[in-house]
């Protein structure tokens, strides 16, 4: 659909780590176990190793493994093409039973092709595999023959650095693909959702973007716009009273234009009302205003 569909991207040091990591097991044959919270991008780090390896000309063929029972498993890996990356997508919600098919198939490919598997073998989980090993609940033959590399997707909350840069990317894609107007957003919007844990991580975030895209194209998206889960952690700052300054500090200048702004659309552009919602002296709020060539 667009560049940021397919493709993982930032510059935060615990996600190029991890990149590095991906492209530098890509050249080897080896199997990986991949990692990371529900909508972290398991998957994109899946495409990218893909990609980057020498099974790139060949069938990327992901197989869901929630609800799949051993008939249905067998099948799809006899349909699995030699030259193919195989992607077990959520590997911990395969059966006991259909543990057995998958490294059946695993142990074949690797006694009739020796040197360089017909099939590489790429598995995902959002769940702590070696705990369920140990409880009996994955095969321990099967969990070993899987967790030859392992690797870990980083959540989004955890990649600070990455949010505004996904969010901006986001916003300019999916209005290219809508047909809409990108919407902005305004400093205390942008600092609101980097504030935000993102318990859905990227794909929360994406969705986040789309939304505003469709609702308001070409608009200035301040924190009243937002969901009420992102608007949260601003009404408890504002009951407590404390501001809490971002990891990555804010332009000063530009978040005082905001408020004012604000504080004019709130007052329906009464300039005394919003001096008194900034508990300024008329006076002042008009100089500001003219600091920050405001059109009112």
């Amino acid at each position: 659909m667009n560049s940021t569909a397919d493709k993982m991207f930032g510059h935060s040091p615990v996600f190029t780590r991890a990149l590095n990591a991906a492209r530098m097991v890509a050249g080897t044959d080896a199997p990986v176990l991949i990692a990371g919270e529900p909508g972290s991008g398991k998957a994109l780090m899946a495409r990218e190793i893909h990609a980057a390896s020498r099974h790139s000309k060949g069938e990327f063929r992901v197989i869901g493994c929630a609800g799949i029972d051993a008939c249905q498993l067998e099948a799809a890996l006899m349909a699995t093409a030699n030259g193919s990356t195989l992607y077990l997508d959520e590997v911990a919600d395969l059966s006991l039973e259909t543990q057995a098919k998958l490294l059946h198939f695993i142990e074949s490919v690797e006694a009739r092709h020796s040197g360089f598997p017909a099939v590489r073998v790429l598995a995902s989980t959002g769940t702590d595999l070696m705990s369920r090993q140990l409880a009996g609940q994955f095969r321990e033959d099967l969990y070993y023959r899987l967790h030859v590399v392992p690797l870990a997707v980083p959540p989004l909350r955890e990649r600070v650095d990455d949010i505004v840069l996904l969010l901006k990317q986001f916003t300019a894609d999916l209005a290219r693909y809508h047909g809409r107007k990108a919407p902005r957003y305004s400093v205390t919007a942008r600092n609101l959702v980097k504030q935000y844990r993102w318990p859905g991580n990227v794909r929360e975030l994406r969705n986040f973007c789309e939304r505003m895209v469709i609702l308001m194209p070409g608009a200035i998206v301040q924190p009243a716009d937002m969901p009420p889960e992102m608007r949260r952690d601003v009404a408890i700052a504002k009951q407590s009273g404390l501001f809490s300054l971002p990891e990555n500090g804010i332009d000063l200048f530009e978040l005082e234009g905001d408020i004012i702004r604000q504080a004019l659309s709130m007052s329906g552009g009464n300039r005394s009302k919003a001096a008194r919602l900034l508990g300024l002296t008329r006076d002042t709020l008009l100089y500001r205003i003219q600091k920050h060539a405001i059109e009112t």
